[in-house]
């Protein structure tokens, strides 16, 4: 008779108070750090939010307050702007003068703003200054969370922990487009700002009552120096990223080119300027030698591209599914929901699977997976429905998680405790500068095939419909309009009206499908960048056991 045998679950033992010391964490903190970490949360998600909400909230504020597009462009903007460029000054700030007491200042400039927003602003100009003052607050925030966490955990804890900021941090922007949507729909643009400023209270209360200070026991010095070309070179390559596509296309409300590359060239110089003095500085704001560890270079090149193709696909999916499916944009929010769960289920079990097989390998299997989830997406044609998107989507968002909970954990395993801010700053900054490339590359790569591919179809219309023809060429939705107007007034007859639409529909799907071969082809040769390049087991077991965190 053969005995049966029960797994047992390991469980791991609470650390000792020997232990704690050993990692510079004080008992009381460790008992309240799950609790802790909820209020950090809390305070990521409000940035999160306002960082994703306000775009379903434009049309309406275009009319109330009788704005124009420039003016909408610079609210959405100035916020992306001041937030990325910030990043690397707010934690060197944080580190050397307290990570909570930075982000509770950060929390009160937020909500300040909002509550303004929300009930005084009256012209685009104060909400333009509101969004830059929210800008600032966010980028006060943000890297303090992160820095928080790796101060307030063990390591043997820090992978788990780090997996929760990060699903709050990647599902916060789709769960904000959705708050907004719901509040829009039952109150009014304002209650967004209203309902921000009320989450940045509590998350102050929480943080005020939870969150322990801490801060760089050696006292590091702020380089304000590198601080500076920090600021001009990301301000300037965001900013350019953003513009150039909409210049390139002539689009009547782009941004003049010759701003826009003189933009880009002031940022280059900036990050070259940049580069050569944290080489030379005695307290750099970005340590140049932390590069020499895989382990933070590639982990950042991973990030870079993996929300490269995370918000360049949620750009192409938001207008798939109200262009093409049809749906509202508060329903195009909603149904995007499900496809996040696998990140909420997935987070917690990563840190396990990279412990055991090496985070080398997950990272180049989320990547694999991710690449095949954009050929799949390549074959999609203007007939598309939403069962033939999520089956893509979910394996996508497997995919990502996959790969950025790893990155993110090793990141901050390399840099110096002390300079968490540094990391968190640099892990932040990636986000950005990806998520900017990703709308600029994706967006840029599937207008120019669309203006293509429609004006084969644009060129059969008569003499006297080519004012309208052009306006079908600028864009999916422009087209859908158009034909709309043209098949209401009879100068379209039905049957050729849904004949231009489809083959608009196609055009697009065309471009979106030339996009997504674009991003497998970034993601496959990053995961095999990946597998020959990135930390090797045995040197990750060694960075994750050490006592004291280390660059190599």
């Amino acid at each position: 008779m053969k005995r049966k045998h029960k797994s047992k679950k390991v469980v791991q033992p609470p650390m000792t108070e020997a232990e704690l010391a050993k990692e510079g964490i004080k008992p009381q903190v460790y008992k309240r750090r799950w609790w802790i970490l909820g209020s950090l949360c809390l305070a990521l998600f409000v940035e999160m939010v306002a960082n994703g909400s306000l775009n379903m909230a434009l049309p309406d504020m275009a009319r109330d307050m009788n704005l124009s597009q420039l003016d909408l462009t610079w609210i959405v903007n100035t916020y992306t702007l001041l937030f990325a460029s910030l990043l690397f000054v707010a934690g060197a700030v944080g580190d050397r003068y307290g990570r909570k007491r930075i982000m509770q200042i950060g929390l009160v400039l937020f909500s300040a703003s909002s509550i303004y927003a929300g009930f005084f602003a009256g012209s685009a100009l104060e909400l333009i200054i509101m969004r830059v003052l929210m800008g600032i607050g966010g980028a006060m925030i943000m890297p303090a969370t992160l820095s928080i966490v790796n101060n307030i955990f063990p390591r043997r804890e820090r992978p788990q922990a780090m997996a929760v900021w990060g699903t709050v941090a990647g599902a916060g922007m789709m769960l904000g487009s959705v708050v907004s949507g719901l509040l829009i729909n039952i109150f009014h643009w304002h209650a967004i700002f209203i309902f921000t400023a009320t989450l940045t209270v509590i998350a102050f209360v929480a943080n005020c009552l939870l969150v322990p200070e801490s801060v760089d026991e050696h006292k590091t010095p702020v380089d304000w120096l590198g601080g500076l070309f920090a600021f001009l070179g990301v301000f300037g390559l965001v900013y350019g990223i953003t513009e150039l596509p909409d210049s390139l296309r002539g689009v009547e409300t782009a941004t003049n080119p010759t701003l826009v590359w003189s933009a880009l060239v002031v940022a280059i110089i900036s990050l070259v300027v940049f580069v050569w003095w944290e080489w030379r500085s005695k307290h750099p704001m970005l340590d140049m030698k932390l590069f020499r560890s895989s382990g933070f270079g590639i982990s950042s090149l991973i990030l870079i591209l993996t929300f490269l193709a995370l918000s360049g696909t949620m750009y192409g999916m938001s207008i798939l599914e109200q262009s093409i499916i049809g749906f509202s944009p508060l329903e195009a929010a909603l149904y995007m929901i499900p496809v996040m769960i696998p990140m909420m289920v997935l987070s917690p079990l990563v840190p396990k699977l990279a412990a055991r097989f090496s985070s080398r390998w997950v990272i180049s299997a989320g990547l694999v997976i991710t690449a095949v989830a954009f050929l799949l997406i390549s074959q999609l044609d203007g007939s598309v429905t939403y069962w033939h998107i999520f089956g893509c989507m979910v394996m996508m968002v497997v995919g990502i998680t996959f790969a950025m909970i790893p990155s993110t954990n090793l990141l901050m395993l390399v840099v110096p405790k002390n300079r968490s801010g540094m990391g968190s700053a640099m892990e932040d900054t990636t986000r950005e500068l990806g998520s900017a490339l990703g709308v600029a590359l994706i967006g840029s790569s599937i207008n120019t095939i669309y203006n293509t591919n429609i004006h084969a179809a644009t060129a059969q219309l008569p003499p006297q419909l080519a004012q309208a023809g052009q306006a079908i060429e600028k864009s999916l939705p422009a087209a859908q309009q158009v034909i709309d107007q043209l098949a209401n007034i009879g100068a379209l007859p039905g049957p050729a009206a849904e004949q231009l639409l489809m083959a608009a529909k196609n055009a697009w799907m065309d471009g979106f499908g030339h996009a997504a071969l674009i991003s497998a082809g970034i993601m496959l040769v990053t995961a095999v960048i990946c597998a020959i390049f990135f930390i090797k087991k045995a040197e990750e077991d060694k960075l994750t056991s050490a006592a004291t965190p280390h660059g190599r």
